[in-house]
């Protein structure tokens, strides 16, 4: 059986996700909207060892976050800015993992944001059966995701997912069937209406924000359902990643921490602020800039930053609200800075620009021909959160992108399992 074959095998007639556009659209419907590789992503010993302790310290991260969102007044008031009162002064928060978006650059691994949703995990899952069971080591364990999920959920419930992440209704789905049910649980997965939904625990496949914009999300939001992740949009923040070079807390978080994660999230977390706050920016702003639109006047090639809106609104998920201002002329950026700053209603947050670096990948087309290109590659652990199995990895997938500084899985991207260079003692 070929990896496209056991690919169709693994997904279990569900749909990857719905192609959006036109021009990625198949004559014939298939399962499988994305380009295949061949073999798994394989990492080097030391970066799965370095993947392995990100796990630790983004877990032991955001714990940190939470506390300090609990005791620091500046905090508490920056995380509640923008969002509704039925979201403020959150006590109860759970998440069933953790989710960074790790980009390759030439200088190792670069975190541009952690991710609690979702969307991908489906995917993720699927790529590590189908190339484990191909014959491939992958850094998953076989049934590792679906024993942790199985460890921490109720008997039954509902995956509840909305009109804007249709997209992602097959993976919803395959994780409602295979991973949440089992023979003493039962989950399905449901588009919210107002009607049709009535277990009382759910496991939230949709963002808050939409509360605005979808009449069913707001009414369903009002009724007593147990959710995991509960509604604390708070840790759903870009802005999250400032506080580790933030002056004012940076030494609470390295007591905390420890020196160990202290340094390695230095190490791959860009330097990243909330716009508005650059005086308390450890080290000073980069380039020697003394004030944020100073970004403008900077040549293209020295102004390799990224904004991005980070608080309670629709333009602060799947990168829409992702600018990179390298790739703008300064008037253009200059609008961009001063429309940002004004916003007193939302979030915003400047990072540098971890540049991918590119690496040889391969797929093989829907004639069965290898394809080579040159693809930029972000690499998505999902660490669990709850439990014992805390820091752990539960799923993992790479996606490779050309021709985009934009790395997201698509039709027109290559998605992927990740294997390791075993050492000899590992091959016996």
């Amino acid at each position: 059986m070929d990896i496209r074959e056991r690919l169709r095998v693994e997904t279990k007639g569900y749909s990857m996700y719905n192609v959006r556009r036109m021009e990625y659209k198949k004559q014939n419907s298939d399962t499988i909207n994305f380009r295949i590789s061949p073999d798994p992503f394989k990492l080097t010993r030391q970066q799965k060892t370095e993947i392995e302790d990100i796990g630790k310290a983004i877990c032991n991260y955001m714990d940190s976050c939470i506390e300090l969102y609990k005791t620091d007044e500046n905090v508490h008031i920056l995380l509640d800015k923008g969002k509704p009162n039925e979201f403020k002064n959150v006590n109860d928060i759970k998440y069933l993992f953790l989710r960074p978006d790790l980009i390759l650059t030439d200088t190792g691994f670069c975190v541009c944001e952690i991710e609690t949703s979702p969307f991908g995990l489906g995917l993720a899952e699927i790529l590590n059966r189908a190339y484990g069971n191909q014959g491939y080591d992958t850094v998953v364990y076989q049934n590792q995701l679906k024993n942790y999920i199985q460890s921490q959920i109720n008997d039954s419930g509902t995956i509840a997912y909305s009109d804007k992440v249709k997209a992602f209704e097959g993976q919803l789905q395959f994780m409602a069937t295979d991973l949440f049910s089992s023979a003493s649980k039962i989950w399905n997965a449901k588009q919210i209406d107002s009607q049709s939904i009535t277990n009382k625990q759910i496991y939230r496949a949709f963002y808050l924000n939409e509360k605005f914009t979808d009449k069913n999300v707001y009414q369903f939001l009002q009724q007593p359902h147990l959710y995991i992740p509960t509604s604390t949009p708070q840790f759903e923040e870009k802005a999250l990643l400032s506080f580790i070079w933030d002056k004012r807390y940076a030494t609470t978080l390295k007591e905390r921490l420890g020196n160990g994660d202290f340094s390695l999230l230095r190490e791959i977390i860009p330097k990243t602020w909330v716009l508005g706050e650059e005086k308390y920016v450890d080290g000073g702003l980069p380039n020697g800039i003394q004030d944020v639109l100073e970004l403008a006047d900077l040549s293209k090639s020295n102004r390799k930053f990224v904004l991005k809106q980070s608080g309670f609104s629709i333009s602060s998920s799947w990168g829409e609200g992702v600018k990179f201002l390298h790739k703008f002329g300064k008037n253009k950026v200059i609008e961009l800075l001063k429309t940002a700053a004004e916003d007193k209603e939302h979030l915003y947050v400047i990072q540098e620009f971890g540049q991918g670096k590119n690496v040889p990948m391969s797929f093989i087309d829907e004639d069965g021909v290898l394809q080579n290109i040159n693809a930029k590659i972000r690499i998505t652990p999902y660490y669990a959160y709850m439990g014992n199995n805390k820091g752990k990895i539960i799923a993992a997938k790479v996606t490779g992108c050309e021709n985009t500084e934009y790395i997201h899985a698509s039709t027109a991207s290559i998605n992927t399992a990740i294997s390791y260079e075993k050492e000899d003692d590992e091959r016996i």
